[in-house]
This record gives structure tokens, sequence and C-alpha cells, in this order.
């Protein structure tokens, strides 16, 4: 029985040990290609992100507009196609490879300006005390 025990213990120890070095021959060589892998999934989700139209990622921020600030029907349609339009924009500009800060501020001021034409007043101290906080920032 204790030559069972001692069998087992030693196989059981040497699988584990030969279990983690199976794929990999050093740890520089394991590095390697951990550090492949990590690019191609950001270039997955950067393709998924960029495969969803500018109209539905612009819903999410304006439904949580709608909630934080008390839009009503009217005013949430239109921040919704201020936003849809900004996101527009954004995508332009990253698939024309200008990610000039000049272009995102272009954006987000045409939003501003937008903004005060749709919002009241009230709302639009709600929304300037929202991104003082950093809670309701534009994600366009």
């Amino acid at each position: 029985m204790k030559k069972l025990l001692l069998a087992f213990a030693f196989a059981a120890a040497g699988l584990t040990a030969s279990a983690q070095t199976a794929s990999q021959a050093t740890p520089v060589a394991a590095a390697k290609s951990q550090a492949v892998v990590k690019p191609q999934a950001a270039v997955k989700v950067q393709k998924a992100k960029s495969t969803i139209p500018a109209a539905q990622r612009a819903i999410p921020y304006s439904k949580e507009l709608q909630t934080k600030l008390g839009l009503n029907a009217d005013q949430y349609a239109k921040i919704l196609v201020v936003n849809t339009e900004c996101i527009t924009r954004k995508d332009a500009l990253k698939g024309a490879d200008q990610k000039k800060a000049g272009g995102a501020k272009e954006i987000a001021q045409y939003r501003q300006e937008q903004y005060k034409t749709i919002l009241t007043p009230d709302q639009l101290s709600k929304l300037k005390a929202l991104n003082a906080q950093g809670g309701a920032k534009p994600k366009a």
C-alpha cells in the first residue's frame, strides 16, 4: 500500500511539473507568445466596435443623459441625432488616421453648441456638473 501511494505521489508530481512546460520550452518564448496575443485581442475589440453602427453606439449615452438630465422625448430625439453625428465624425477621423486634437476639439465644440440649443439652462448646469464629476462624458 505504501509503495502504491508513493508511486502515485511521484506520478502526480511529475505530471504537474511537465504540464507547466509542455507548451513552451523557455519562459522567454512564453513571454513572446503572450505579447503577440495581446495586440490581436485589441484589434478584434476595435474591429467589433467599428462594425456597430454609430446610431446604436449613440443610444446608451443619450439614454444616460435622458435619465440624468430629465430629457423629454423631443429633447432625447435631438440629443440622439447630435450624438450619432459626433460618433460618425469621430469614426471618419479615425478612418482617415487623422487623430489631430483639433478635429476632436471641433467635434466636442459642435456637440456643446448643439446641446446649448436643445437643453434648458437647468439641464445645462446639470450636464456641466456631471462632466465635472466624470459621470457623463461623451463616448464619441
